[in-house]
This record gives C-alpha cells, structure tokens and sequence, in this order.
C-alpha cells in the first residue's frame, strides 16, 4: 500500500455486493481503500468481467486495471484462476513518480524511524529527538489514540513489535502467523464477545497504524517494524542506534538491576527475537545496513548529542 500511494496511486475495490455488504466486507478484512458497489453489474459489464457462476448468478472475474489520469486504461489483469498472483512490478513501472528520482530524493524527511538494540541508548535518543523537534513519538497512548480515529476498538490495538516478541519454537513456526496473541472482549447486544486476536491481525493493526502515523508526518517511530514498514515510503529518516556489547552489559544492568550474567542473557534474547520477527514479518536482515540512512554508535557518543545529529540529518537531507 505505501509504495503504490508513493507512486501516487489511489486504490479502488469494486464489488458487486450492496454498499452495506461492501462496508462489512472492508471491517472484516481491515481494508482502508474505497470499495464501491456495483451491484446493477455495470461495471463489470463496461470491462467485459461478467460471468456466471455455477448457479448461473451473475459475478465478477478477479482482475486489476490501472488507468492513468485521463481515464485511460494502461493496464489490465485477468487472471485464469483467482488464486493467480499479478507481477506487481509491472504495475509499480507504470506508475511511477512524476517528479525524478533526484528530486524526490531532495525532500526533507517528516517521519524518523529508529532502530536500536537494549542497551545503546536508542530509546532515549528517541525521545531527545522527539523533544528537539517537537515532533510525536510513537508510544502505546499514541498507538491507541491513531487506532481509535481510524475505527479500531482500544482493545484491538495490540503493540505486536519486536519488543514484545518471542523466538518461535518450532510448532510455533509451522502454525505460521496464526498463534493466538491476544483475548479481546467487544460490546454486542448487551452481552460481552470474546474474540482472539491473532498475530496476522496485530501485525495488521500495527502497518496499518504506522502507515497513518507516516501519512501525517512530524513524527518519530522507535521500532515496531518502522524501518520495513515504511521502506519504501518517500520523506523517511532511517536510523540505526548500536552500541559494543560489553557497553551494552553495563548500561543494561544499570538499569535493570541486574548481574552482569543476567544482563548479557536479556541482550541476546532481545537481539534474537528483534531479528526474528523483522526476518519472520518483513523478510528482512534487522543488521543490514542497507535498511538504514544513518547507523550511529552511541558507545563514545553522549546521547543527546546523537539525537541533535540526527535533527541535523533530517534537516539538511
């Protein structure tokens, strides 16, 4: 979604349900795009999408199109089974920027995201950053308020991140993202419904939270995948904040009260499920540094000064 709406595309569905059934269809599966309803089939009928299907009702082929700004089609999809899967890069092609790769390049980021390990200082400089500029920084109050105004109920806003995320085990893995995270409770009838959100569904919050967070700009995002999440999205600061190990240690059992034994084990746990869940949820390495614009050691850096470093980053990209 952020690369095509990078790429200044609006997203359309249409469907030949009601407007009603339309608006159940995009709660259920979290769609935030327009769906319209073409339920006189005239559409499907103008595109040459109409066809029966084994009770002889009328319904709509699966396809894509993209038409440019006069109207035009340049683009058409119609798979022979549904299941197919167009090549997204072909229509990235057709739609890119109007404004050359060096000038988008030029534009002055609004949205920083932060990635950092336990122990360097990353959280801190976040909210150094975050007070320089005078810009939001993304805790879980943010999270629920974004939710609410984009029609999710507060208990659907699960911070599913790499902070709160635990290595697999192997049953686990085979499940794929269907383990059960959270038991939420909605108001229906007078009567409360439990439901179980899964991790696709928290994975989903959290894009689509993110996404909306990006889209209004001034704001800074320490973890939950933003680094994956906006990759691709135009006017976003990658940073990495990293520190040696043995600094890691003491600033670990510092601040936690613990052994230095007890440090190092919180350190390697925390490094492993960070680069499971970006690996396992992004397909990404959490140490390349290709994913990042700016990586910052913060082992002879005071923090303050790494965040006025990376205001300075911002300001004269």
């Amino acid at each position: 979604m952020s690369q095509l709406t990078n790429l200044h595309a609006q997203i359309v569905g249409v469907e030949i349900n009601t407007p009603v059934a339309n608006k159940l269809l995009a709660e259920k599966n979290r769609l935030h795009f327009p769906i319209l309803s073409d339920a006189t089939y005239e559409v499907i009928k103008a595109y040459g999408l109409k066809t029966p299907d084994s009770a002889g009702h009328p319904m709509a082929k699966r396809s894509i199109f993209v038409l440019n700004e006069q109207g035009v089609v340049i683009y058409r999809w119609i798979p022979e089974k549904p299941s197919d899967e167009p090549e997204y890069d072909e229509i990235k092609e057709l739609l890119k920027p109007i404004a050359p790769k060096a000038q988008a390049a030029m534009v002055a980021p609004t949205v920083i995201t932060i990635s950092r390990q336990i122990g360097s200082g990353g959280d801190e400089i976040a909210k150094h950053l975050s007070q320089m500029l005078g810009w939001p920084y993304v805790d879980k109050t943010l999270m629920v308020e974004v939710g609410r105004s984009i029609g999710f109920s507060e208990e659907d806003i699960v911070d599913f991140w790499e902070d709160t995320y635990r290595v697999q085990g192997f049953v686990d893995k085979l499940m794929l993202r269907r383990k059960p995270v959270k038991l939420s409770f909605d108001i229906k009838d007078n009567a409360h419904v439990r439901k179980t959100l899964d991790e696709e569904q928290c994975l989903s919050t959290i894009q689509t939270v993110i996404n909306n967070l990006a889209s209004r700009g001034k704001t800074v995002i320490a973890g939950r995948g933003g680094q994956a999440i906006l990759k691709h999205k135009i006017g976003v600061l990658h940073i990495r904040i990293i520190a040696p190990k043995t600094v890691r240690i003491q600033r670990v059992m510092h601040s936690e009260g613990v052994t230095e034994e007890d440090a190092l084990k919180l350190i390697e746990e925390n490094d492993r499920a960070a680069a499971e869940y970006l690996q396992r949820f992004y397909s990404i390495n959490w140490d390349d540094p290709a994913n990042y614009d700016v990586i910052l050691n913060t082992a002879k850096l005071d923090l303050s000064t790494a965040a006025l470093m990376i205001a300075q980053a911002a300001s004269q990209t």
